[in-house]
């Protein structure tokens, strides 16, 4: 049985992973150290395999005296489809960054708290050229790992409560 209380540890953490490659994607909230991205998705690629591999395990494998080669074979196929899939998405995760170009304007009370330009930069594969490719957003720290960036229109604040940036 697909849900029994030996497998829901493995689901969870299957679902997080796999949210965590689709619409974990479009919450603004990013590592501070872009270096901390690539160890962070090839570790839930890796869990995500292998627990993909333990269920497969334990509903196909484990239930059956005579094993026949159906499911093995429908196992193994699954296996070598996903793997290629999520190794691509992730790979493409590592080449998207977004990077800070422009600090326009510091919030007075905490400095951590900027208004800045941002844009895609894809490695080999470009970023950065277009204009739609740049992004005004307002970056505030969050915890201490991550930042939340959401866009702003810079002609609706309050000026007072903000530095600007003069370069």
């Amino acid at each position: 049985m697909l849900f029994n209380r030996k497998n829901n540890a493995a689901i969870y953490i299957m679902i997080f992973c796999l949210y965590s490659f689709t619409i974990g994607q479009f919450i603004p909230i990013y590592f501070i150290d872009s270096e901390l991205r690539a160890p962070y998705y090839i570790l839930l690629l890796i869990v995500l395999i292998l627990t993909v591999i333990n269920l497969l395990y334990n509903i196909i494998y484990k239930p059956r005296k005579n094993k026949p080669l159906l499911p093995i074979f429908m196992s193994i196929l699954i296996l070598i489809t996903t793997f290629p899939f999520f190794s691509l998405v992730t790979f493409a995760l590592l080449f998207n960054v977004w990077t800070e170009s422009n600090v326009y304007y510091v919030y007075k009370e905490n400095p951590k708290v900027k208004i800045i330009s941002r844009y895609i930069d894809q490695g080999a594969f470009g970023g950065g050229t277009e204009p739609e490719d740049y992004h005004v957003v307002l970056h505030r720290p969050f915890l201490f790992l991550f930042k939340m960036e959401t866009e702003i229109d810079t002609t609706s604040i309050d000026k007072s409560l903000w530095i600007q940036n003069d370069q």
